[in-house]
């Protein structure tokens, strides 16, 4: 009976879209895999190292270290700041006696493969560029809160013009970067012709909840929306009655003045 073999799966996300072929010239790696979207690395003894062009790095069965010193590399290379990361782990078990499962942050599989490591990492990408998309996203819906609260209290909210033209351009932007970047309703072209590969990836995609995560920021967003748009035509509606009023006064101001130039 052959020993099982752990691997934990760390998947990053550094905020921002990285350059792939800047890394791909700059990394001492050995890299084995590379197209437009993602590069993978060989990092010895059954461990790898995938990055994702919007923003994703996961490390399969590297050490800590190891990992530390590559996002520096990276950050190094992209000129890309030290903000706190977001962070996932997952674990792989490698047990030729025990049966294929997906369970609570865990895959057991009687081998591994290349393709497998990349359907894995994939989907740690994808989860933990999910979880930095909510975050950004949550930060919005509780500015729009509050904003929202002010309009119930004050009658007034405090963002107004351009600030909130800017607001609106932030969140259509991370709409975009979700639309963009987030690819959960495709199967990567390797699981096409592979039943095992689309199993293992159809499970782990269901196990991290990533079409549910989606599918709530999403509701997360449109909720942002539909906000920011009322309080844009409560806006645009407040500025137009000022015109009105402008226009008015000035209106008078013609009247009164020929009404005195007829008496004079």
């Amino acid at each position: 009976m052959e020993q099982a073999i752990k691997k934990t799966i760390t998947g990053y996300h550094l905020g921002d879209r990285l350059d792939l072929k800047e890394l791909k010239n700059n990394l001492a790696f050995n890299c084995i895999y590379a197209d437009p979207t993602e590069l993978m690395y060989d990092a010895e003894n059954g461990s790898y190292i995938g990055i994702f062009d919007y923003g994703s790095i996961v490390f399969f069965g590297v050490d800590y270290s190891t990992q530390t010193n590559i996002i520096n590399a990276v950050r190094t290379i992209l000129n890309i700041g030290s903000a706190e990361l977001k962070r996932e782990n997952f674990d792989v078990e490698i047990n030729p006696d025990a049966s294929y499962k997906v369970i609570f942050d865990r895959l057991i599989i009687k081998t591994l493969t290349i393709d497998i490591a990349k359907i894995i990492m994939l989907n740690i990408a994808q989860s933990v560029a999910l979880d930095y998309y909510i975050e950004q996203s949550n930060i919005l819906l509780q500015q729009t809160f509050q904003f929202t609260m002010e309009l119930e209290e004050k009658g007034r909210f405090s963002i107004k013009g351009n600030a909130l033209l800017k607001y609106i351009g932030r969140l259509l932007n991370l709409k975009n970067k979700i639309t963009q970047n987030i690819y959960i309703f495709d199967s990567p072209n390797l699981t096409w012709n592979d039943e095992y590969l689309n199993q293992i990836n159809t499970d782990l995609s269901r196990e991290l909840d990533i079409k549910l995560r989606h599918s709530s920021l999403q509701d997360s967003l449109n909720t942002v929306k539909d906000n920011l748009d009322i309080l844009k035509d409560i806006n645009q509606h407040s500025y137009s009655s000022k015109l009105e009023l402008i226009v008015i006064v000035l209106i008078a101001i013609e009247i009164i003045n020929l009404i005195i130039s007829k008496i004079l």
